[in-house]
């Protein structure tokens, strides 16, 4: 386990990225193209493992992103939960409970062949939206993944509503 992550903020890891799939169906994966210039993705299939601070994310659509992390695999995840009953009870209150996002940094391995209860875990995240034509046409091949090492986890910080 990386020294800079506790616990609480793996933790917090965990719920943010749950409930930013949840709620916006994806997290914002940010790389470096060629000329240092920012490329920003959208994974909905981030999931981070439990035990460790490590996770994966299915690899097969995402060209741009798989050219530029095999350059440089360094990349950082925004989680945010979007829910639009979290956001209206925080502006009702004048703050958040807990933050509403969370920022991973984290170094991306090669592409591999997926294992196959890896692709069984993504499944159960998506259940029966994987059996409507739209889902037939984005998860019908879970064959790629790539593995994520996670070296810190920053909670967002949006001023005064997340300042407690």
């Amino acid at each position: 386990m990386n020294a800079q992550i506790t616990d609480a903020d793996w933790a917090l890891a965990l719920d943010t990225v749950r409930r930013a799939r949840l709620s916006s169906f994806h997290c914002a994966v940010a790389s470096l193209n060629p000329d240092g210039s920012p490329h920003v993705t959208p994974i909905g299939s981030v999931l981070l493992d439990t035990r460790s601070h490590t996770g994966l994310y299915i690899d097969v659509f995402n060209v741009h992103l798989a050219r530029n992390v095999t350059a440089d695999p360094r990349i950082t995840i925004l989680a945010v939960d979007s829910g639009p009953i979290r956001w209206g009870r925080a502006l009702v209150r004048g703050h958040f409970d807990r933050t509403p996002g969370v920022q991973l940094t984290s170094t991306v391995g090669p592409s591999r062949r997926a294992a196959p209860d890896e692709a069984e875990r993504f499944r159960a995240i998506v259940g029966p939206l994987a059996r409507l034509r739209g889902g037939r046409t984005m998860w019908s091949d879970l064959t790629r993944v790539r593995d994520l090492a996670v070296s810190s986890v920053r909670p967002i910080r949006l001023g005064t509503m997340t300042s407690r």
